[in-house]
Order: C-alpha cells, then structure tokens, then sequence
C-alpha cells in the first residue's frame, strides 16, 4: 500500500436547529487547507489530529502525524492486557 499525503477541504458546519447531532458539509479548498494522510484508494487515514513537514538542508523531508487511539477506528493490537 502507497500512503499519500494530500490536503483537504476544511469542514463547515450546517447544523440546524432541528438536528439531533453536528452536521459537516467539506468547504473550499485553499493554499492554506491542512494535510491529511490517506491510502492510495483515495480514503483518509481515520483519527489524524495533526501533520507536521520538516526539511533540513542535505536531509530527507520528515513527516510527523500525530493519531488518536479511540479504540475503534484505531485501537491497539498485540500486547496482552495485564
């Protein structure tokens, strides 16, 4: 799998006062839209909180991207619970 990080629209609310729970409509993309991680089948890798690009001078460019474990979209395998 190929992972490719592209930027993405930032999301608007449209939530009514009528609706049960926050609605999300993506807004416009701009120069300045944040990044995001996804699979090369175009999905968005789930829990991304931030991504950080750094370059130094005769280095290799370095992606940090910062996830949260919520158990169910991202969970933790492999360790025994003790």
């Amino acid at each position: 799998m190929k992972l490719i990080l592209k930027r993405v629209a930032e999301q608007v609310e449209v939530t009514g006062l009528s609706d049960g729970s926050r609605k999300y409509v993506p807004g416009k993309m701009h120069q300045h839209s944040p990044f995001a991680l996804h699979t090369d089948s175009g999905e968005i890798l789930p829990c991304q909180v931030s991504t950080n690009m750094a370059s130094n001078a005769g280095d290799v460019v370095r992606l940090t991207v910062v996830f949260t474990v919520d158990g169910d979209s991202l969970r933790v395998e492999g360790d025994d619970a003790e």
